[in-house]
């Protein structure tokens, strides 16, 4: 019997146990509840909210129903409202839905277009055909010119190209070799050129001494580069004598640098040899 009484006893001392699990597992409760509210959505905490103080009201409905209403009141006045459109904002700018304000006297529509048209080029046909006769015209006029003031070997016409019409005359029919003082068989061409150049203003001229490969050096030439240098600006200074703008016409000095074939002949030789005249279409 008394053997029964102490196993009664040990049970009573150990009862603590179960009360203290009791409170270890509602503080276990209590912070989970804690969590959940501190990572809730804030529309869904101020639905909680709304709705336990729609219970309080409902509860004081029967003694203080002034004091529901108020309630209500100040509930949709504090209200930020998190949908499409914020009702109590009066500045149109916060709104974020798809309402829209009518436009004031000082806001005018903005009216955009889905694409920005291309402006319509003018038709400049017509301008090129012109200027493509006038090149043939000019061109007819300097293969008339040489064939009434050359031989067909001392002067050869280019094709045209990029609106510039070049034509080649042999150096000797200009210069006796070493010499930069031109020949009175020159005259007529430059005298030709001249003509065509005053009917036609709108063209430039660009004159160009050559010589073939054979070195100079003597007192007054150096080189090949100051003879050809010497010999352009001596055709450049007829032409300006002859009352040709100086604004209209330059001269370059090549020396041997563009033959327009081997030296490897006189005959060759003769043919780099040689002053160049570009006449030049100046576009407007």
């Amino acid at each position: 019997m008394k053997h029964i009484i102490d196993i009664h006893a040990d049970e009573e001392d150990n009862g603590w146990i179960v009360t203290f699990a009791d409170l270890v597992t509602l503080l276990l409760v209590f912070f989970i509840l804690l969590f959940s509210v501190s990572t809730i959505k804030e529309e869904s905490f101020e639905e909680t909210v709304d709705s336990v103080k729609k219970a309080l009201s409902r509860t004081g409905q029967g003694s203080d129903a002034g004091a529901g209403a108020g309630t209500k009141d100040e509930k949709d006045s504090k209200k930020v409202e998190t949908g499409n459109v914020a009702t109590d904002s009066l500045d149109p700018s916060e709104e974020s839905g798809e309402k829209q304000q009518a436009p004031t006297e000082l806001e005018l529509p903005v009216i955009a277009t889905p694409f920005s048209p291309t402006p319509v080029k003018p038709d400049n046909s017509e301008a090129i055909r012109e200027a493509k006769q006038k090149m043939n015209q000019v061109s007819g006029e300097v293969k008339q010119l040489l064939a009434n003031t050359a031989q067909p070997d001392d002067a050869k016409l280019s094709p045209i190209k990029e609106n510039k019409i070049i034509i080649n005359v042999r150096g000797d029919m200009f210069f006796n070799a070493g010499s930069a003082q031109f020949k009175r068989e020159a005259m007529p061409i430059m005298d030709g050129i001249g003509n065509i150049l005053r009917k036609n203003p709108e063209f430039k001229l660009a004159v160009g001494g050559h010589t073939d490969n054979t070195p100079i050096s003597t007192n007054r030439y150096p080189s090949n580069w100051e003879l050809s240098a010497i010999r352009a600006t001596t055709v450049l200074r007829y032409f300006v004598r002859g009352g040709m703008n100086p604004d209209r016409v330059t001269a370059t000095g090549y020396g041997e640098s563009t033959p327009i074939t081997s030296n490897e002949s006189e005959e060759q030789r003769a043919q780099n040899r040689r002053i160049e005249f570009v006449l030049e279409r100046i576009t407007p």
